[in-house]
Order: C-alpha cells, then structure tokens, then sequence
C-alpha cells in the first residue's frame, strides 16, 4: 500500500469509530431501552454491523448488546 491509500484506510477507520462513539441514548429515540433496526438507520455503519451485534436475533439491540461495537 502506497501512503496515501494507508492514509486513507486510516481516516475511514477513524471516521467510523468517531460516528460510532456515540452513546446508547442517541440512538434509542423512542427510549424504550432498545435499538431497533429503524432507529439505527440513523448511522449507516450501524445499520451495517446491526445483525452481527444483533446476537438474541430479537431485532433490536440491548445495552449489552451495542456494547459489543467496539470489538
């Protein structure tokens, strides 16, 4: 990799991680305690990751569950 394309995959990695940064709350809108998979249309590297993080299959994503974001 040249460095311009590492710099580049570095800024994408930071990028994600500082949309995913945010707290449980900013995406449980209707604070029903949960993340639906609506609610999580707000960040699209959230809707992408949803249904690994998503481990019951319930749908929706607990505390626990959006914990796991950042591994």
């Amino acid at each position: 990799m040249n460095k311009l394309t590492q710099l580049l995959a570095v800024s994408a990695v930071l990028a994600s991680s500082a949309a995913m940064a945010a707290d449980f709350a900013d995406y449980d809108l209707d604070k029903d305690g949960y993340i639906s998979q609506s609610e999580a249309k707000v960040s699209e590297t959230l809707t992408q990751i949803f249904e690994r993080l998503d481990r019951d299959g319930d749908g929706k994503l607990s505390v626990e569950e959006f914990k796991d974001i950042e591994s």
